[in-house]
C-alpha cells in the first residue's frame, strides 16, 4: 500500500495553485482511537507527513474537504520476566489509512461527513505469553485486512445534535476516556467489563444519535450489531448480520457533563449503560438471553503552564469504572485510573509521559480456580516525538496475577512503540 500512495506520488501531475483568495476551511476536530500520532503545533504542520504534502497536492485536497491519512504503529515487546513465556518476543503493527470527505467545501452542503478506514493488522497475540486478560498490547488482533469503518454523520443546529450511520468503532463515541489515549494498555481504551463491545478490531454497523441541549450537558445512544458474541468477526464484514442471523444488538447509552476549571482546565464525566441481547454462558450453568452493564469515566485537566496557555502542554488525569453481570463475566468490577504529563520539557512540549494503573477484579465464585481478587495491570510510558511525523515510546507494564492462572509468575512487559504519519 505504501508503495501504491509513493508511486501515485511520484506520477502526479504538478499540484494546481492556491486561488489567493481563497480561504481555509474551518477547523476539525476528532479523536484519535489509539492516540498515538498526535496532531502537530502549526509552525510544525508544513511537514507533519513523511512524505511530505505530496507535491501540494496533500493541502489541495485538504482545502477542497478531502482529508487522507495514512499510519503505521509497530510494537516490538519482550516478556522480560514472568508470564506463560518468559523472554519470548512479539513483534505487531496496524496500518490504517483513513479518509474523511466534508460535504460543505464538497457540495456546499454543511456540517455532513463520509468517512472510511482500511486497516491491515499483522503479528503475534503478545497475551498469550503472558497469559493476561485485560490485553496489554491495544493493537493485538487478528491478522487481516479490513474495511474497519464506513460512516456518514451529519451535524444540525451548530452541532446540537449529530447523527451518525454505518459501520464505526464505538469506542471512539462512548466509554473513552481523553488523557488514556496515549497509553498502550487496552484497558485505558475502555473498561473490559464492557462485554463484546464492537469496537477494534471487529467495528460493527449501527446508529447513533448525539445531542447536546447547550450549557454543560450532553446525552449520547447508539445500536450496533452485536454478532462478535456468536463469534462472527464483524470488522471484515458487512452489514448482514444486522438484518439476518444472528440478529444479536448492542446497545449503548451515555449522558455526560462538561465543565471548565479557569480558563484552560476542561473536565468531563459520563455515566453509561450497555445492554447485549445474545447468549451468554453463566458460570452456574445454561445461557442467559441477554446482558446488561454499566460503566463511568471522568477526565480532569490538572494543569498547563501559565506562561504558555496555547499550546497542548500541561498534566491531565483520568478515572474508569465499570460493573458486568458476575453469572457471564468472569471480571465483575474494573476500576482504572491514570495521568498523561504533555510537554514535561518546556524544550519538547510535543513529548509526553503517563501512569496508568487498570484493576479487573474477578467474581467472587468457590468453585473457581482463580489466583488473588483480580489482575492489576501497571504502566509506564514516556512518548517522544523525534520529527513532526515519528513517535518513539518505550513502554514497561507490570501484570500482576495474568488472567487469575495459579502457578503463573507475575508478568513485566517492556514494548518499543513506533507509530509514523505518511
Amino acid at each position: 500500500m505504501l508503495n501504491h500512495v509513493v508511486c501515485l506520488a511520484l506520477l502526479a501531475p504538478a499540484a494546481p495553485q492556491q486561488d489567493p483568495d481563497e480561504q481555509d476551511p474551518a477547523p476539525r476536530t476528532g479523536r484519535a482511537t489509539r492516540g498515538d500520532v498526535t496532531p502537530a503545533t502549526p509552525e510544525l504542520q508544513i511537514n507533519s507527513h513523511l512524505t511530505g504534502d505530496w507535491g501540494g497536492w496533500h493541502d489541495w485536497l485538504e482545502k477542497r474537504g478531502v482529508e487522507p491519512t495514512l499510519a503505521l504503529v509497530t510494537d516490538a515487546s519482550v516478556i522480560a520476566r514472568g508470564g506463560v513465556n518468559r523472554g519470548a518476543t512479539g513483534l505487531r503493527s496496524l496500518l490504517d489509512f483513513e479518509c474523511s470527505f466534508y460535504s460543505e467545501p464538497l457540495l456546499g452542503w454543511p456540517d455532513g461527513r463520509l468517512y472510511f478506514d482500511l486497516q491491515v493488522q499483522r503479528g503475534s497475540d503478545g497475551s498469550r505469553d503472558t497469559g493476561d486478560f485485560q490485553v496489554y498490547s491495544n493493537i493485538d488482533g487478528p491478522n487481516r485486512i479490513q474495511l474497519a469503518q464506513i460512516f456518514a454523520e451529519q451535524s444540525f443546529g451548530d452541532g446540537a445534535l449529530r447523527l451518525k450511520l454505518g459501520k464505526s468503532d464505538a469506542n471512539s463515541d462512548f466509554a473513552y476516556v481523553e488523557h488514556g489515549l496515549r497509553h498502550i494498555h487496552s484497558s485505558f481504551g475502555f473498561a473490559p467489563t464492557v462485554l463484546a463491545f464492537p469496537t477494534y478490531p471487529d467495528p460493527a454497523f449501527g446508529g447513533a444519535v448525539f445531542v447536546e441541549p447547550g450549557g454543560s450537558l450532553h446525552f449520547a445512544a447508539g445500536v450496533y450489531d452485536g454478532a462478535t458474541q456468536a463469534g462472527i468477526a464483524t470488522g471484515h464484514r458487512g452489514p448482514r448480520t444486522v438484518l439476518g442471523s444472528p440478529s444479536d444488538l448492542f446497545a449503548v447509552g451515555e449522558v455526560g457533563l462538561h465543565w471548565r476549571r479557569g480558563e484552560s482546565l476542561p473536565g468531563h464525566f459520563g455515566l453509561g449503560a450497555w445492554r447485549h441481547t445474545g447468549s451468554f454462558a453463566r458460570s452456574s450453568g445454561g445461557l442467559d438471553d441477554g446482558t446488561t452493564g454499566y460503566y463511568l469515566v471522568g477526565d480532569q485537566m490538572l494543569w498547563q503552564p501559565e506562561n504558555d496557555p496555547d499550546t497542548n502542554r500541561g498534566i491531565g488525569a483520568f478515572l474508569q469504572y465499570g460493573y458486568a453481570d458476575p453469572e457471564v463475566s468472569i471480571a465483575e468490577h474494573y476500576f482504572g485510573c491514570g495521568a498523561t504529563w504533555t510537554g514535561p520539557l518546556a524544550a519538547r512540549p510535543l513529548d509526553a509521559c503517563g501512569v496508568g494503573i487498570a484493576m479487573a477484579l474477578w467474581r467472587d465464585r468457590p468453585s473457581e480456580d482463580l489466583a488473588g481478587a483480580g489482575e492489576v495491570a501497571v504502566e509506564l510510558f514516556y512518548s517522544l516525538q523525534l520529527t513532526p511525523w515519528l513517535h518513539l515510546k518505550p513502554d514497561v507494564q507490570y501484570i500482576r496475577n495474568p488472567g487469575g492462572q495459579p502457578g503463573v509468575s507475575d508478568a513485566w512487559v517492556a514494548t518499543l512503540r513506533m507509530s509514523v504519519e505518511f
